[in-house]
């Protein structure tokens, strides 16, 4: 410890909750909720830029989901790979 620094006492199980919560509301801001600007998130915003580097479009040939996956999860998202085929589903269904 340098010179004319001195330690505060805190209470470890408060400051492991507020830590915690912290941790968790970045969670879900950056990721868990929809940006306003475009209503993606950015896994969903990960599976179109892969999509759009393999050359994925409706006039091209027909592209395995596998491929597409192992894309995203290869360069841009390193996770598991059920949040990218779930989102995946989700971008393609009509609702």
């Amino acid at each position: 410890m340098a010179e004319g620094e001195k330690l505060i006492p805190i209470n470890i199980e408060d400051e492991m909750k507020s830590a915690y919560i912290d941790y968790s509301m970045s969670v879900i801001v950056s990721r868990a909720l929809p940006d306003v600007r475009d209503g993606l998130k950015p896994v969903h915003r990960r599976v179109l830029f892969g999509m759009h580097e393999l050359g994925v479009r409706s006039t091209s040939a027909h592209k395995k989901s596998a491929r597409i996956v192992g894309e995203v999860l290869g360069k841009y998202h390193p996770h598991g790979d059920t949040s990218v085929y779930d989102s995946m589903v989700r971008m393609a269904q009509e609702w």
